[in-house]
């Protein structure tokens, strides 16, 4: 039988902890629409959960509510005749708009089905355990986050592996939505959902991309596709920025608005002409408009000439006016739009990491310093190597933060190999093996047995 062992030097859960956050701060720093899954769907058998998590805080009422998150690799289309590949949470980009209470007792069970660790990260109020940073969730794992809904407003759920910016362009994020308490609800009004987001399918480092699009989609909401409210109607949009790189000037036409900072309800409004919003930060945006016609939305800048614009048609009306959620409406017309084609992966990970003092014999490939880093030419060195059947092969980590060694084909998987550790396979078949790091897949390399 084919013999594996790990020896990470520090060991154990503190290890993991630094290597991570030390990645993340050496890394690049950095939309589907859905309705909340409903309550008590049923959810598939998930092997490989790493966790069991259940803060005790969460039991403290019945109000409890369950999601499924599936990280799925797709063939989407962002802007007409441009389609790309996209790193999701269940098929589109943005993933499920996910709609909570403020004090519910929240659990997402998430699963990793692509061939990349991924994480959850949401903006709120949570435990470490629950923060998406660590552990990493490697391809065929499962990990469930809990957490009791807070604060009230516009927030936003994100993959936190790293390089987290590039995990972010590539689609992993959506909107979280905390209503407030039933004693301190808003005044009704016309909903929408708004996520902007990056993406360039030949550079998704550039600085400018080549589309900035509204809810996974290039210009979703000009012509026939455009919003539509009534004469004097209250609209409330949920305005999220999920780029990279700069701010978003936000501008709705032919009106004064008010404007929530941050997204939160605990904040007093200010009336805005435009309201600006960071990466990584949103805006509760309330108006309402005085007159019937069609008008302009978009962020004032480059991004308005790179899809990043829409149209809310206003029609007559002398009221009365009830409140009246959009999120469905956009859920079908952004997958009828990206339509998206999911791409199956076999899952070639456990999630166990094991502990050893053995560091083989045979042959050694090192795992560079400073591999975390895409730009850098060498990682595993030697790239290719060369041995007889029946040796061992040890990976020794040389780098500041956890790696893995994976075979595309599944025949061996080493799981997370800390910093300063190593991770010893015995290979009995000759054969050609590709692998690479399940964290960062620019990382790749070639074992020859003969």
């Amino acid at each position: 039988m084919p013999s594996e062992n790990n020896n990470n030097n520090d060991g154990g859960k503190k290890l993991l902890a630094i290597a991570i956050v030390a990645a993340i701060a050496s890394s690049i720093v950095a939309g589907s629409l859905f309705f909340l899954a409903p309550e008590g769907q049923a959810l598939g058998e998930m092997d490989n959960n790493i966790n069991n998590n259940d803060n005790d805080d969460n039991n403290s009422n019945n109000n409890k509510k369950e999601v499924t998150l599936v990280a799925e690799e797709a063939q989407i289309e962002i802007a007409p005749g441009e389609r790309v590949k996209a790193w999701t949470y269940n098929g589109t980009v943005p993933g499920p708009t996910l709609r909570f209470t403020e004090g519910d007792n929240v659990t997402i069970h998430f699963i990793n089905k692509t061939p990349l660790a991924h994480t959850l990260h949401l903006h709120g109020n949570h435990d470490d355990e629950s923060d998406g940073v660590h552990p990493q969730v490697l391809p065929g794992q499962s990990y469930n986050y809990t957490f009791v809904a807070d604060p009230a407003g516009a927030l936003m759920y994100h993959c936190h592996a790293y390089p987290t910016s590039l995990h972010i362009r590539m689609g992993m994020y959506g909107a979280l939505i905390i209503d407030p308490k039933d004693d301190d609800k808003p005044e009704p009004a016309r909903e929408f959902v708004i996520v902007m987001g990056e993406f360039d399918p030949k550079d998704q480092e550039s600085f400018v991309p080549k589309y900035y699009l509204v809810n996974g989609y290039a210009d979703q909401y000009m012509g026939d596709n455009m919003l539509h409210a009534k004469q004097g109607e209250l609209v409330r949009m949920y305005v999220i920025n999920m780029g990279t790189t700069i701010p978003y000037s936000f501008h709705l036409h032919s009106t004064i608005f008010k404007a929530y900072p941050s997204g939160l309800w605990s904040n007093d409004p200010i009336d805005a002409q435009t309201v600006e919003i960071g990466p990584g930060n949103a805006a509760m945006v309330e108006a309402r408009w005085k007159w019937p016609g069609t008008y302009l939305f978009h962020s004032h800048g480059l991004q308005e000439e790179r899809g990043n614009m829409g149209e809310i048609m206003v029609e007559p009306s002398q009221g009365p006016y009830e409140a009246e959620s959009m999120i469905g409406w956009q859920h079908e017309q952004i997958e009828k739009l990206q339509k998206p084609e999911v791409v199956e992966h076999t899952a070639v990970t456990n999630a166990t990491v094991q502990a050893s003092s053995h560091h083989g014999t045979g042959p050694q490939v090192a795992i560079a310093k400073g591999s975390w880093d895409n730009k850098q030419k060498q990682n595993y060195s030697p790239r290719e190597m060369s041995v007889n059947a029946g040796l061992e092969v040890t990976w020794v980590n040389q780098d500041a933060t956890v790696h893995t060694v994976t075979d595309r084909q599944g025949a061996f998987d080493s799981s997370l190999i800390g910093a300063g550790g190593s991770w010893t396979h015995k290979f009995d078949s000759a054969g050609k093996y590709d692998y690479y790091c399940a964290l960062h897949p620019w990382m790749e390399g070639t074992l020859t047995v003969e």
